[in-house]
């Protein structure tokens, strides 16, 4: 302890300290203007200009009246501030009844800095558990300190990321749904384990209900189950969407995964998701695998299921396959690597049946300057077919293949960048005997093949590193027949002073462009814009994209994005997006127009009380 003037009682073992005063215990620290302490009973009264300070919080008071002890007390006309999420609790009277545990009569609690803070709420019995949560009756929201909203009873959590109660609610408008309201309830079953349950309201469309469980265990093991149901009453229908995923990979022992996923509808993600890439999606796909590592090897039981969300076609189910892969093993100058399976493929209609395929691999590389890769294959593919007419029910291919790959390199080095020039020139023979088989995977695609492409690679490097690189290759298969050259193919990627990668083919025989993909993205400023491309004669592809994204201030953000379709003609959909963040709050709009439809959201963000997305979808 130390001040301007120190006296001490003997009969009362009381210090009484007048004129700066400090007192120093560790980490913790305590100033005022007067202060009387008892070193018997570790009790201290500060008068005038009270600071408090340690590791985690600070405060200041009038007056502290403090147990430093058993850390409880009362403080009077204070704010106490936390500097883990910038919590500030301030009131006429707060009694602090333990370690990190504070009541007040009445008292207001934010995370704005400032005497007027942005956003505050002001409650009576004010209860605080750091680290658990916080609780108060008659609360009002304020801005300004203006009262903009009343609850009767508040909760959220304090410095904790969970905690049981209802989230804010959901609240928005759109075309076809009308008025939407959703209120979730959120239960921490335990540190590992959570649920949410969930309900809709659509004043056009119905109610429905919902629950997502999550769950961690030990050994890296996670997962989620999420079950929906909403009667539409305008399409006079149910709905009904179930999510299961679990996780367990291993590379010591037996592992696996499974992800199951199932809707009764196939539009039911166009009718009610809004996101462009979930509403767009072609399959819906459910698979899982049991994995059993073994020495620089693994076996598997693998299970695929799909379901085509836009047509009426039935793929073949992969039910089950069982594999066996041999991670490529070095024997002497070679490498050796193998992959066995045996699949089994079923549908409603069409071929189904089983599949026997074997492809053992050798590899072998040698020279320096140039450098000489060849890869010899066996496979042998096997079928026990149902309903197969074209081929019988026993068709069977054998086939050899083979590859050998020559590539060099060539550095040539100038005053602000280094060029390098990597030619390669590269033969792949596949001998096959059989061509009429029922696509089921990608196995089928195996197909005859003698071709020899060549290819220049160019590379450019300076001090930051590669900053654009292009390939062009050309193939010849002589399989062919009368127009054996391949589509002549570019490749190009760059980094500066624009991000932009493309990749497209030209068809040599008929003269034109089959594809192009391209995405590029520039910064000028403030502004970000970018443009994407999706182009493809053969599939009858067309798509575009472009965006802007602008911060004029470094709290001020705003994009917009719109995708056209051009084999229909149309805009596919349009986003618009303006976003503001300032020290202890932000808000998010979005717009989102859809084929026949619009959203409107809103995201409110209070830090240290969480943010949720309010929308009309």
């Amino acid at each position: 302890m130390t001040s301007d003037s120190l006296e001490y009682e003997k009969e009362t073992s009381t210090y009484i300290a007048k004129g700066s005063v400090k007192v120093q215990k560790g980490e913790m620290s305590i100033e005022s203007n007067e202060m009387r302490y008892n070193e018997y009973t570790s009790e201290a009264i500060a008068i005038g200009n009270v600071r408090y300070k340690d590791k985690d919080m600070s405060f200041t008071a009038s007056r502290a009246e403090l147990n430093l002890e058993t850390k409880t007390g009362r403080l009077y006309d204070t704010e106490i501030f936390f500097k883990r999420e910038n919590y500030h609790i301030s009131g006429r009277e707060i009694e602090k009844r333990g370690e990190g545990y504070y009541f007040s009569p009445e008292a207001t609690f934010t995370t704005c800095d400032g005497p007027l803070p942005a956003w505050c709420f002001r409650g009576r019995d004010v209860d605080a558990v750091v680290g658990e949560r916080l609780k108060a009756r008659d609360v009002s929201f304020r801005i300004n300190n203006v009262p903009i909203l009343y609850t009767p009873y508040f909760r959220a959590p304090i410095l904790t990321e969970r905690q049981t109660g209802l989230l804010p609610p959901v609240i928005g408008y759109s075309k076809s749904k009308g008025i939407h309201l959703n209120t979730p309830f959120f239960w921490p079953i335990s540190e590992n384990r959570d649920l949410t349950f969930l309900m809709d309201i659509y004043s056009k469309r119905g109610i429905g209900e919902g629950l997502e469980y999550r769950y961690v265990e030990p050994g890296d093991i996670k997962g989620n189950v999420a079950l929906y149901h909403i009667r539409d009453t305008e399409l006079h229908k149910n709905f009904y969407e179930f999510r299961a995923v679990h996780d367990q990979r291993s590379t010591e022992g037996i592992g696996g995964f499974l992800n199951i996923n199932y809707v009764n509808e196939k539009d039911f993600f166009r009718e009610f998701d809004p996101h462009f890439q979930i509403r767009t999606n072609r399959f819906l796909q459910s698979d899982g695998e049991i994995s059993l590592p073994l020495q620089n090897s693994r076996a598997y039981l693998l299970s695929q299921y799909w379901v085509d969300l836009k047509e009426t076609t039935d793929p073949a189910q992969k039910l089950p396959e069982v594999g066996y892969v041999l991670n490529p093993t070095k024997i002497g100058n070679f490498w050796f690597s193998t992959i066995a399976t045996v699949s089994n493929f079923w549908r409603d209609q069409g071929v189904s049946g089983q599949r026997l395929d074997i492809y053992p691999k050798i590899f072998h590389t040698f020279g320096s300057d140039i450098v000489v890769t060849q890869e010899l294959a066996l496979r042998e593919t096997a079928y026990s077919l149902h309903n197969n007419e074209e081929s019988g029910n026993s068709p069977h291919r054998e086939a050899i293949e083979y590859s050998i790959v020559t590539h060099t390199r060539l550095i040539k080095r100038y005053e602000s960048f280094t060029h390098i020039v990597e030619p390669s020139l590269e033969y792949h023979l596949v001998t096959n005997s059989e061509n009429s088989l029922p696509v089921f995977d990608s196995t089928e695609l195996f197909k005859k093949t003698s071709k020899v492409e060549l290819a220049l690679l160019n590379r450019f490097l300076n001090n930051s590193g590669e900053f654009l690189v292009f390939r062009v290759s050309q193939g010849f298969d002589s399989y062919h027949g009368d127009r054996p050259f391949l589509p002549l193919k570019l490749e190009v990627g760059v980094k500066k002073p624009i991000s932009l990668r493309l990749d497209t083919s030209y068809d040599v025989h008929k003269g034109r462009v089959e594809s192009v993909n391209s995405e590029m993205w520039i910064k000028v400023s403030n502004a970000t814009i970018g443009a994407a491309q999706r182009y493809n004669k053969q599939e009858d592809i067309t798509f575009y994209g472009a965006g802007i994204g602008l911060q004029p201030y470094k709290f001020l953000y705003t994009e917009g994005r719109f995708w056209y379709d051009g084999t229909v003609k149309k805009i596919s959909d349009i986003t618009m997006n303006l976003k503001y963040i300032s020290q202890c709050w932000g808000i998010n709009l979005e717009f989102v127009k859809k084929p026949h439809d619009f959203s409107i959201a809103v995201m409110f963000e209070m830090k240290g009380f969480g943010a949720r997305r309010f929308f009309g979808i």
